[in-house]
């Protein structure tokens, strides 16, 4: 039965620490011969020590290294101290497997990250892209806005001259009504006045009838033309309520069309 531990490496083989463990060479030099004996017990025990292990000789010995019982210590010392060193090998390979792994699994998180870095600027950049693009249909819409509010606000001002002329048109031709109708009123009171107190004359007949006939071709074209000028009257106020209307159907049009107030109230 062999002395050394076996060493179960990551893939699960067990074998002996052998030339497995260390590469080790045919050619390679001789440490050890019976006339340096003494002298490389001593560079062991100094390679043991380095590593934290008992030295197999003590630096300042007195033991006679011909005897059986001092070569049995001495045996007895080796073995432990190699026992110790296959041990920490042992313990070494095992860290160095583990460093390993986390080297690879490194090495995996990194590739992931970059992957998931790539994919997040991509994503990024679309968001960008999409801001910019919202960004600009926004601009347009102020813009459009503005055009709108400027539109409706020179609309509205249109609006309110309009009213103002048909409401100022419709006070004038109030008053030309009334003027009129008086006026007419007072006409046929004159002409009741002059049938009641006709007396005809002889000499006097011709002339009378003609001032008459006068007088009332006078009030004739009198009202004649007062009620041109208030058809005419009439007829411009009725341009200004449909010029009026025409505005206001406009107006609603552009805002129905515009769809800008729409998108502010969103």
């Amino acid at each position: 039965m062999s002395v050394l531990p076996k060493c179960f490496h990551s893939n699960g083989n067990a074998n002996v620490a052998s030339t497995e463990q260390f590469d080790s060479k045919s050619d390679e030099n001789v440490f050890c011969t019976k006339d340096n004996l003494e002298g490389c017990l001593h560079e062991l025990s100094e390679e043991f020590l380095s590593f934290g292990i008992a030295p197999v000789i003590a630096p300042n010995h007195d033991d006679d290294m011909q005897s059986a019982e001092s070569l049995k210590r001495l045996t007895v010392k080796i073995i432990n101290s190699t026992w110790n060193l296959i041990h920490k090998h042992r313990s070494f390979m095992r860290l160095h497997d583990k460093t390993v792994l986390s080297n690879n699994r490194t090495c995996n998180d990194n590739v992931h990250l970059k992957n998931q870095v790539a994919r997040l600027k991509e994503d990024l950049q679309k968001k960008e892209q999409a801001l910019c693009e919202t960004q600009a249909k926004e601009s347009r819409l102020k813009d459009n806005l503005e055009s709108v509010s400027r539109d409706l606000k020179h609309e509205k001002e249109e609006t309110r001259k309009l009213r103002k002329q048909a409401q100022s048109k419709d006070v004038q031709h109030e008053h030309e009504v009334k003027r009129i109708l008086t006026f007419n009123q007072k006409l046929q009171e004159r002409l009741q006045k002059s049938a009641g107190t006709f007396v005809p004359q002889g000499k006097v007949l011709g002339k009378v009838e003609k001032d008459r006939e006068k007088e009332l071709a006078s009030y004739k074209n009198t009202i004649c033309r007062l009620e041109e000028n208030s058809r005419q009257m009439l007829e411009e106020i009725h341009v200004l309520k449909e010029t009026l209307m025409l505005h206001e159907d406009a107006i609603a049009l552009q805002m129905a069309a515009s769809g800008a107030w729409t998108d502010v109230e969103e």
